[in-house]
């Protein structure tokens, strides 16, 4: 019998004097949405290992591939502390799965145990996940605006807004944290601990706890989203469809974007570096603007959501268009920095071997 017929015939048998439910049944429930609880922490942390893994080969062949300065592998050993941390993390707290036939309060106790640890990993996430991020990439910045300008202020200058667009997204990261633990985690921790100290109670069971004893359980069950339903990645996709809702909004952001790209290319100004670099310099900037005043008019216009909004389970063909068209010009950006201190330095050496040459050829024999 399931859980919902098991609910609706107790309480139409509540009167009876005689208070009894089927225990095994109740354990069978807590332990699969315990089951389904873990396997989203898996697939979270498959998710972010994986990624991790994946970007260190790329670290290396892009340091490599364009003779980047020694602080761009700081974020190497940041990429292997996170995937470690999480493998560690594992290992002291195992995510698999009790044997069945074990008592209600056994694996309520354990259902009670991964949500707490869940909740002091993202209310710590700032510690062991983005400032390590934080200390890498601004280092790395730091350096090269050095080498671009030598100066102080001019460092300061450069580094400022990347600093600025650094703490806006990580400061969205780690409110997007928060607002899980308060908005999955915390309601779960409570039902967990109502059962748990329900079980515990010595007291002999009345009608009344009972029934507060199979709504407990009924809602563990009911309430918790699968990994498809996950309420981040439903309200992420939601944004960016409300951002980009039809292609009219996605030509408006990416035409612009190429015209301005091929006007940096046809009128590259000769002492202003590298044509590519002139070329994605204005594709940028007009992304930029285009893009983030769309996002920014939009948060305006949706700043107060209504409790029973349902989310997108899918991204539209113009959201993706320009979320792809967002990775490029983001990746472009880096390499026309690159393309730009690199001709810097070409520069500089070779106006010091016009000095050099100059002052070997006024050496008097």
């Amino acid at each position: 019998m399931s859980l919902d017929k098991f609910q609706r015939a107790w309480k139409a048998d509540a009167s009876q004097l005689k208070v009894t439910f089927d225990s095994d049944l109740l354990s069978q429930t807590v332990q699969q949405s315990d089951d389904r609880f873990r396997t989203m922490i898996f697939w979270r942390d498959v998710r972010e290992v994986g990624t991790a893994l994946f970007l260190i080969p790329i670290w290396f062949a892009l340091g490599i591939g364009l003779s980047l300065p020694w602080s761009w592998w700081l974020t190497v050993p940041v990429l292997l502390w996170i995937a470690g941390f999480l493998l560690i993390d594992r290992k002291r707290n195992p995510k698999s799965p009790s044997e069945p036939g074990q008592p209600l309060l056994f694996y309520a106790r354990e259902a009670l145990d991964q949500v707490e640890h869940q909740v002091w990993l993202l209310r710590n996430v700032f510690w062991w996940y983005l400032l390590p991020f934080t200390v890498s990439l601004m280092a790395f910045w730091g350096h090269l605006a050095w080498d671009m300008t030598g100066t102080w202020w001019g460092s300061c200058l450069i580094t400022t807004p990347l600093a600025a667009f650094l703490f806006y997204v990580y400061r969205r990261i780690y409110w997007l944290n928060q607002d899980a633990v308060r908005d999955q985690l915390l309601p779960r921790q409570e039902q967990l601990r109502k059962l748990v100290g329900s079980l515990e109670s010595d007291t002999e069971a009345d009608a009344g706890d009972v029934d507060e004893l199979i709504e407990l359980v009924s809602s563990l069950s009911h309430n918790l989203p699968t990994v498809e339903q996950s309420p981040e990645v439903s309200a992420w996709f939601e944004n960016w469809n409300r951002i980009v809702p039809s292609w009219w909004i996605a030509s408006v952001i990416l035409l612009p974007t190429l015209l301005a790209a091929y006007c940096g290319y046809y009128f590259a100004f000769e002492k202003a570096g590298p044509v590519f670099f002139q070329s994605v310099v204005s594709a940028v900037v007009v992304f930029e603007v285009l893009f983030f005043g769309r996002w920014y008019i939009v948060s305006k216009r949706f700043k107060v959501e209504t409790p029973a909004q349902v989310f997108s389970n899918r991204l539209g063909y113009p959201a993706v268009a320009v979320l792809v068209s967002l990775l490029v010009v983001s990746a472009l950006a880096f390499a026309a920095i690159f393309s730009f201190v690199g001709h810097a330095n070409a520069e500089k050496a070779s106006v010091k071997r016009a000095i050099e040459a100059s002052n070997s050829s006024n050496v008097p024999e």
